[in-house]
This record gives C-alpha cells, structure tokens and sequence, in this order.
C-alpha cells in the first residue's frame, strides 16, 4: 500500500535493466565488427595507393581531411561541441595525438609490407593496453600479461621472419617496426577513450584525431615527402573512401568501446585481422607463408587471451 513515504515513480524492475545493459553490450559488439570491416576497407585503399607510389604522408592527409569535415559536421547534426567538456580536452588531446602517430606509422608500414602482416602486427596492441590500462586505470598487470607479452613477440617473429634467424628477411625491419610502433600509439588511445568514458561525444574523438592528424601529416610531408596530384578518377576516388571508411570505422569504433565489455570486444577487433588477410589475397594477391599464418594465429590468440583474462578479473 502506497504511503506518503513511497517513492510517486517506481523505480525500473532489475529485469529491465539487465536487459538494457545486454542490448547495449550486443550493439558494441556490432558496432566493433562493422568497424573491423570499414577499417580493413580503408587499409584496402591504402595499399592501392601505395601501389599507384602515392606517398604515405598524402594518404594520411586525405584521411585527416575526410575525418576532421565529417567529425565536424556529426558534432553539427548531434549539437555536440567539438572541442568536448573542458575538463576533458587535454586527455582528448592525448587521444588524438596517440591515435594520430599510430595511424601514420600503420599506413607507413602497409605501404612496405604485405596488407595481412601489416594488420597482424599492427594488432598487437591488446597487449600493450593491458599495460596503459594498468597506468591509466588502475587495472591490474600481473605474470599473465607479462608471458602473454612474451608469445606475442614470437608471433611478431614468426610474421616478418627476420633475416638473423630465417636467413633472409620476409619483411622490411622498419615497416615490422612501424607497425609496432603504431600498436604501441593506438593501445594509449584505446585507454585514453575507455578514460573518457560516456561522457565524451564520439563524434568528438573523430574531431580531435582529425585535427592533430591533419597538422602532423600537412608538417611531416612538408619535410619529408613530396605531395604530388593524383593522376586519374580512380586515385581521387581512392583518397575519397580512405576519408569516409576511416570515419565510419573510428565513429563506430569509439561508440563500441563505450558500449562493449573489453574482453569479449577484443574478439571483435580481431576481425580486422580477417578481413586484411582475406582482402590482401583477394585484391592484391598476398599470399601468406605458413609461418605468417602461424604468427598471426599466435598473436591472435594472445590478445583474446588478454582481453578475456582482464574481462574475468574486473566481474
């Protein structure tokens, strides 16, 4: 019987929530793969361009330009601010000049390297999560991370297949160490945005990595490359789509993250992995090595492992 002291809106049944929270958890998820898929997309073109000789830099301008115009036009239709909450804005900064850095050193590293190798290495970056994730928030970092660390740099060896032990070299030891260097960036702007939280527009983290993107780039081609006109419809067309599956891909997988538990999410982004070998072979004809396939099949496995095994502990 209602009193005066009973509360005039009852409070959402626990059933109701439960199923709220799986929902949201089931559209991270989606969100994660439809990113993998517009990410491996976008490496696609990537690599197409670096076969035309476009220079890795323009690449990585093109798709600052595109992510920067579409991130401020989301941040317009959502009524968003893009400079995000001023409590916010140096962490944000933080994320854009992480994901930024690591962007350029992946587009670099497919530029030398076959597609599927590039990705492999590239998504190692589970692993170095778990370690900014212990910096940054607090989550613990024990001997499992530690050997889990470990056999993945055995499925980094057995994927570029170093000149020292397999008598020569299946990759180019600066495009191995661009793509690690780009896992590295990428595993502190994945932390950064789990850092953020909810309380950040996605469209917000597309603006921030547009714009330090942007600057980066414009000054690194400056110095060290020369720019050149694209040469036909095709190569315009090209730079077009690196812009607009970079955008749908990082909207997507910033929303994901927010929505997804970290452990089961990192199945997910292991999808890229797929889609840049199948892509690689049917598109450009790379056909990995046994002991590529092996190496990727390793580092896979790690981080699921890793993503699984910080999912458990924080239930």
């Amino acid at each position: 019987m209602a009193s005066e002291s009973s509360p005039l809106l009852a409070a959402p049944p626990a059933a109701d929530q439960r199923d709220r929270a799986r929902r949201d958890e089931l559209k991270g998820y989606v969100f994660m793969a439809a990113s993998a898929l517009g990410f491996a997309a976008n490496t696609a073109c990537v690599k197409a361009l670096a076969l035309a000789d476009m220079p890795a830099l323009q690449i990585v301008l093109a798709r600052s330009i595109g992510q920067l115009a579409l991130g401020l036009a989301g941040c317009a239709w959502y009524r968003a601010s893009p400079l995000g909450p001023p409590d916010k804005r140096a962490w944000l900064a933080l994320r854009g000049a992480a994901g930024a850095l690591g962007n350029a050193l992946f587009f670099y590293a497919i530029t030398v390297m076959a597609l599927g190798d590039a990705t492999v290495v590239f998504f190692t970056s589970p692993v170095f999560s778990a370690l900014f994730a212990h910096v940054l928030l607090g989550e613990p970092y024990g001997i499992a991370d530690v050997g889990a660390s470990a056999v993945c740099m055995v499925g980094i060896v057995l994927v570029v297949q170093p000149a020292a032990l397999f008598g020569r070299g299946h990759v180019p030891v600066r495009g191995a160490l661009a793509a690690l260097g780009g896992a590295v960036s990428g595993a502190l702007a994945y932390c950064v945005v789990r850092r953020v939280g909810r309380s950040v527009h996605a469209m917000v983290h597309v603006v921030y990595f547009g714009f330090v993107s942007l600057a980066g780039s414009s000054l690194a081609l400056y110095a060290w490359q020369q720019a050149r006109r694209p040469a036909s419809l095709y190569e315009w067309a090209l730079l077009a789509l690196i812009g607009g599956f970079a955008f749908v891909g990082q909207v997507l997988l910033n929303r994901g993250l927010q929505l997804a538990p970290a452990g089961p999410g990192t199945l997910m982004r292991n999808l890229d992995v797929v889609f840049a070998f199948v892509l690689g072979v049917a598109l450009f004809g790379e056909v990995p090595s046994a002991l590529a396939v092996a190496g990727a099949g390793v580092i896979v496995a790690c981080t699921v492992a890793v993503g699984l095994h910080k999912w458990h502990n924080a239930r």
